[in-house]
C-alpha cells in the first residue's frame, strides 16, 4: 500500500521541500486517504489511515492544546500531519513539535507552497489505481486456483502457480517442519531450505526475524501442513495467494487420498530418490539441504540400496524394516517390483540387520558407501540390478545382503553394459536365431534350457518334459540353425554370455 514516505516522494509534494520533524521511524505507515483540514478538533472525522494536509490556520491559535490535538490524531489512526509554513504559520509551534516527537507521530513541514488540491488528486488517483490492481490480482488468484481445484492438479503444480503469482519461493511442510515439496524460484534450493526446521520453528506463523508468511493446510480438525513463503515480498497479497493454494491442496487431499493429490513425507522421500536416480540435479548443497529439510542428517556417508519385493514394490514394508533395524534412511520406488533405499551413515554391521527385518521374499542389493549424495544415482541403478538378479538366482538366501561382486559373471556384464562391443558380441552369437520368423523365440528358449542343463541331455529332457531322443533331435536342429557345435563347452559358454547380455539389456534394466 501507499505509505507516508511514498506520498512525500511524489513530485507535486516534493516541490514543497518537505522536512520530517517527528516520527521519522513511522514513515512506512500506510496511507488510505489524503484529507485537507484546518480544524484542530477532528474527533469523529477520521476513519484511520488519513494523511492530513493543513496551512496551519488552526495551529496558529494561541489557545491550541497541542498535546490533545496530537493525541486525537493518534487515537483516530491518522497516518501523519503535513503543515505548509507561510504567512499564516511561519514555524511549527514548539508544543506541537514536542507532542509529535513524544508520540512518535509523523510531522512534516513544507517550506514552499504547494497546491493541496493537486496533491489529493494525485494521491487519490494512485490509491484507486492500486485498489483496482489489487482487485484484478485477487481475481487472477481466484481464477488460477479455481481451475487447479477442478482439474486434479498435482501438488507441484499448485506450488508452482503460487510461486509464479508471488515471484517468490513457496514451501510446503508437515507439522514437524519437514519439507514435503517446494518451488525454490530464483533463490535456489540450497538457500531456501538452509537449516529449514530450525528457521521454520523460529518464524512461527508471523512476526519472525525473517518476515515469513505461513498459512495452515488441511481442515480445522486435521491440520496436516503449512504453506510458507520464506521471506518478505512487497507489492502482492501474499496471504491471499497462500490461503487459496492451501485450500486447493486440502481439497486435492480429501478428494484423491492415495492418488495424485496426496501429500506425505513418504512421497517427498520418493521424489528425492527419483531425482537422484534420474540425475535431475547434481547440486550437492541443494541435495543436502533437501535431505536436512526432510529431517535426516546429511553427513556420515550414503549407501544406495534396492529391495526386490515380488508381487509389487512394497514401500511400507521396506520403511517398516528400516525403522525396526534402527537404520536412518528413506525409500522410493525404482520399478514395478523394486524399492530404492537411501541409507544415511549406515555401517556395514547394520546392513545384515536390515536384510533380516525385510519380508522373507524380499532381496536386498547394495553398493559401497559414498561421501557425495549426488553420487548415489548410479548406485541406485546398480543396486536395482543386483537385487533383481539375486532375486532370480536359484540359490537366493533369504535375509542376505547382495553386492555386485556376488553376481559373478552377471556382475561383470553389468559393469560392461554400456560397451557397444558387448552388445555386438551378443548379436553375432545369436543372429541366426534372431533372424527367424518369430524373432527366434522358441529357439532362444531351447538354448536357455540347454545352457541351464550344462549340456546334459538327461537334464534337458527333464526340463522339456521330453524323451532323450526327442531332446537330441531338437538340439541337432538348433545346432544346424546356429552352425555351431553345441557339444563344445566354449560354444555353450559364448552362447550363455550372449543370452545374459540380451536378458539385462543395454542399461541393465
Amino acid at each position: 500500500m501507499l505509505t507516508v514516505a511514498d506520498v512525500l516522494a511524489l513530485p507535486v509534494l516534493a516541490a514543497g521541500a518537505p522536512q520530517v520533524r517527528a516520527g521519522e521511524d513511522r514513515l512506512g505507515a500506510p496511507v488510505r486517504w489524503v484529507h485537507v483540514s484546518e480544524q484542530v478538533d477532528v474527533t469523529g472525522l477520521l476513519g484511520g489511515g488519513e494523511l492530513l494536509l493543513t496551512t496551519g490556520l488552526g495551529l496558529a491559535r494561541a489557545e491550541l492544546d497541542a498535546g490533545t490535538y496530537v493525541s486525537t490524531l493518534v487515537e483516530a489512526g491518522a497516518a501523519g500531519l503535513v503543515v505548509e509554513l507561510g504567512e499564516v504559520l511561519p514555524a511549527l509551534p514548539a508544543a506541537l513539535l514536542r507532542a509529535a516527537r513524544t508520540a512518535r507521530f509523523p510531522l512534516v513541514e513544507l517550506h514552499r507552497a504547494v497546491r493541496f488540491v493537486e496533491v489529493t488528486e494525485r494521491v487519490h488517483t494512485r490509491l484507486l489505481d492500486d485498489q483496482h490492481e489489487r482487485l484484478r490480482f485477487a481475481e487472477r488468484v481466484h481464477s488460477t486456483f479455481a481451475a487447479l481445484g477442478t482439474s486434479g492438479a498435482s501438488t507441484r503444480e499448485v506450488l508452482e502457480r503460487a510461486a509464479g503469482l508471488l515471484d517468490a519461493p513457496v514451501v510446503l511442510e508437515d507439522p514437524a517442519h519437514h519439507v514435503l515439496d517446494h518451488v525454490p524460484g530464483a533463490r535456489g534450493t540450497a538457500e531456501v531450505l538452509r537449516d529449514w526446521p530450525r528457521r521454520s520453528r523460529r518464524e512461527g506463523t508471523a512476526g519472525g526475524p525473517e518476515g515469513w508468511t505461513a498459512v495452515p493446510v488441511g481442515t480445522s480438525g486435521d491440520r496436516w501442513g503449512r504453506l510458507v513463503l520464506p521471506g518478505r515480498v512487497a507489492g502482492q497479497d501474499v496471504a491471499l495467494v497462500l490461503e487459496r493454494a492451501a485450500e486447493v491442496l486440502t481439497v486435492l487431499r480429501l478428494l484423491a487420498a492415495g492418488g495424485p493429490g496426496e501429500i506425505s513425507v513418504a512421497r517427498a522421500h520418493g521424489d528425492l530418490v527419483s531425482d537422484l536416480l534420474r540425475a535431475r540435479t547434481v547440486d550437492e548443497p541443494a541435495l543436502r539441504q533437501r535431505l536436512r529439510a526432510l529431517g535426516l542428517p546429511a553427513r556420515g556417508g550414503f549407501t544406495a540400496g534396492a529391495v526386490h519385493t515380488p508381487g509389487g514394490a512394497d514401500r511400507p514394508a521396506v520403511a517398516d524394516a528400516l525403522r525396526a533395524a534402527g537404520v536412518v534412511g528413506l525409500t522410493g520406488v525404482l520399478g514395478p517390483d523394486v524399492v530404492g533405499v537411501l541409507l544415511v551413515g549406515a555401517g556395514e554391521r547394520s546392513l545384515p540387520r536390515l536384510a533380516r527385518e525385510l519380508p522373507a521374499a524380499a532381496t536386498l542389493g547394495v553398493t559401497a558407501a559414498v561421501e557425495r549424495l549426488s553420487a548415489t544415482g548410479e548406485g541406485f541403478a546398480e543396486a536395482r540390478h543386483v537385487a533383481q538378479v539375486a532375486a532370480a538366482s536359484p540359490g537366493r538366501v533369504p535375509g542376505a545382503v547382495h553386492r555386485a561382486a556376488d553376481l559373478g559373471v552377471r556382475g561383470l556384464l553389468w559393469r560392461l553394459r554400456d560397451d557397444a562391443r558387448l552388445a555386438g558380441f551378443a548379436e553375432e552369437q545369436l543372429a541366426p536365431l534372431l533372424a527367424g520368423p518369430d524373432g527366434g523365440r522358441a529357439d532362444l528358449e531351447l538354448l536357455e534350457h540347454l545352457v541351464a542343463s550344462g549340456g546334459s541331455m538327461t537334464r534337458l529332457a527333464a526340463l522339456l518334459h521330453l524323451s532323450r531322443p526327442a531332446a537330441y533331435g531338437r538340439v541337432e536342429r538348433l545346432a544346424r540353425r546356429l552352425g555351431r557345435d553345441l557339444g563344445d563347452p566354449e560354444t555353450r559358454l559364448a552362447l550363455h554370455l550372449a543370452l545374459l547380455v540380451r536378458e539385462q539389456g543395454p542399461t541393465g534394466s
